[in-house]
């Protein structure tokens, strides 16, 4: 690795470590603004840090040409982002980019009724930086601290209905949070790299650790207002293989070989994809992802009885034969 890519990494890392400590202070008052501007920092010289050891370390990778009597510049932000992601849909892109701009804006005002969505793509900015950091230098920064991610820590009445916060602001003012919550829209229909979605499932259980949200009555009780712990899970963690791959594993453990057919019936008859579960994960525009246990499951299920893969086979040709009977007399 070349020193100035040691250098521009280890720069990297110490501003996002910063981002994270300013943002997780709660008695901050500027922590929206100094997140974006740290966190900003931080990924364009990892971006930068990636350009030049990919060149073979050729400054010309991050530095724009050099003009006479004008000192040498290095590329901007967006520049990078444009150089390493190509395509300008692309998630992490779109991320940074959002991100980038908060920063910019920063110099003008932020409104703390924003916040709700800005800490959603902050966390998912911050997921985006350790992942890029673990594939482009193989550096696992999870194991050097436990970031906890970014904790979205807010009141109940937080996150406002954008028609009820008409009245409260002025006519530019009002335009401004219509933009910041319009272009929130977009990257949450982009897919999880892009930002992690408003929507969640809220679960009243006994175990908090199986929850997505916890509702708590906070530390002074009901008077003070509940509080609202949302713990995201990353489905490229909890759910990391594709369909080709969950075949790949399972085969490998099986006395009887299975089909992308046999798969899909044994998703059917067990209800696998009827919703997101612990074997079974689809973002809204996104492809299907599947657990380790539902790979442990099947290599039980087909391994305990040769004859379980004619059953499930059979109901899902049964399924597919009603299903396909349905659809005949709907066009007649």
């Amino acid at each position: 690795m070349k020193r100035l890519t040691k250098n521009l990494i280890e720069k990297s890392k110490s501003a996002f470590l910063l981002a994270l400590e300013l943002f997780n202070k709660p008695t901050i008052k500027y922590r929206t603004e100094s997140f974006s501007i740290l966190f900003s920092n931080a990924f364009e010289l990892l971006l930068k840090a990636y350009l030049f050891e990919k060149s073979g370390g050729k400054k010309n990778s991050i530095f724009y040409k050099k003009k006479r009597g004008i000192k040498r510049t290095s590329f901007t932000i967006d520049d990078c982002l444009s150089r390493v992601f190509t395509n300008p849909n692309d998630q992490i892109r779109n991320n940074v980019g959002y991100i980038s701009e908060i920063r910019n804006e920063s110099a003008h005002l932020i409104i703390p009724e924003l916040d709700p969505y800005f800490s959603r793509v902050f966390q998912r900015g911050v997921l985006n930086y350790i992942e890029c950091l673990d594939k482009w230098f193989s550096i696992k920064m999870i194991e050097e601290f436990t970031p906890g991610l970014i904790s979205l820590i807010s009141s109940e009445k937080s996150l406002k209905n954008i028609s009820v916060l008409k009245g409260k602001f002025n006519k530019e003012d009002f335009k401004s949070i219509k933009y910041w919550v319009d272009r929130f829209g977009k990257l949450e229909k982009m897919g999880e790299r892009a930002t992690i979605p408003i929507n969640y499932t809220v679960a009243l259980i006994k175990n908090p650790k199986k929850a997505d949200i916890v509702l708590s009555s906070g530390r002074f009780g009901k008077k003070m207002g509940a509080v609202i712990l949302e713990k995201y899970r990353d489905p490229d963690i909890t759910h990391p293989f594709r369909r080709k791959e969950v075949l790949k594993k399972a085969n490998k453990n099986l006395k009887i070989k299975i089909s992308t057919y046999d798969f899909e019936a044994y998703c059917f008859v067990n209800g696998i994809k009827k919703r997101k579960n612990d074997y079974f994960w689809k973002s809204k525009y996104g492809t299907s992802q599947f657990s380790d246990k539902i790979i442990d499951e099947m290599i039980n299920f087909y391994n305990s009885n040769p004859k379980n893969k004619e059953k499930v086979n059979k109901q899902y040709l049964d399924h597919l034969r009603r299903k396909g009977r349905r659809s005949r007399k709907k066009k007649y």
